[in-house]
């Protein structure tokens, strides 16, 4: 096995070093130690977002289109596992997670008083390994139905939409990243598989950590 090459760089205005490397897989890691901190934090990300409709699929030749919404609705799936919430895990761990979807990417996170290492494992293992069920699909179209539903009483959220479905008449951004009540029913499972098996791949991917680590 080829050692990953260790890249080290160091800001003298902020007194601060970020170490980073590619993995032998393909995902880029960077750390930024953080001697004698408490907590730790990590992220983990992929260039996929809500603007990524449309794209031809790995494995595939024909461009396909997908329903609006399916970045945010694969992001909702990813923390739930064969054995549960993934979120009951990390709050067995002390840790506090979340994750989030913009129009470019997708990122999943956690800070950690205790147990970082085992957290950060949990991290990149539930990311790695999709669950999906034609059950649970229908249980989180629901609860992302109700997301949807609440966002559509924020008069900042509406707002702000308004004034992009104002600027761009064809450009994806003017779609609600969550999609719609009605888009979301579109999702199937055999979509889902296809998104994250095009955009969930470690070259597409990187992997942020700051805590009291060892880079190397």
């Amino acid at each position: 096995m080829v050692e990953p090459e260790v890249l080290s760089r160091t800001s003298p205005r902020l007194k601060e070093t970020v170490v980073s490397a590619r993995l032998e897989d393909g995902l880029p890691v960077f750390v930024s130690p953080r001697p004698g901190f408490l907590k730790g934090f990590a992220i983990v990300a992929t260039g996929y977002g809500s603007l990524d409709n449309e794209f031809v699929p790995l494995g595939e030749q024909k461009m396909t289109r997908f329903p609006e919404g399916i970045a945010h609705f694969l992001e909702h799936k990813l923390f739930e596992d064969e054995a549960g919430d993934v979120f009951d895990e990390f709050a067995r761990l002390g840790a506090s997670a979340n994750a989030f979807t913009s129009h470019a990417i997708t990122a999943y996170h956690f800070s950690a008083s205790e147990k970082f290492q085992e957290c950060l494992d949990l991290l990149l293992d539930f990311v790695s390994d999709p669950y999906f069920t034609e059950e649970s699909i229908e249980k989180e179209r629901k609860v992302i139905a109700q997301e949807i539903r609440m966002y559509d009483d924020l008069p900042d959220q509406r707002g702000h939409l308004s004034l992009l479905k104002a600027l761009y008449h064809h450009h994806p951004i003017r779609e609600d990243i969550p999609g719609t009540v009605q888009s979301i029913q579109k999702i199937t499972k055999a979509q889902l598989e296809a998104c994250y098996r095009t955009f969930y791949r470690p070259e597409n991917m990187v992997c942020f950590v700051t805590a009291d680590v060892d880079p190397h």
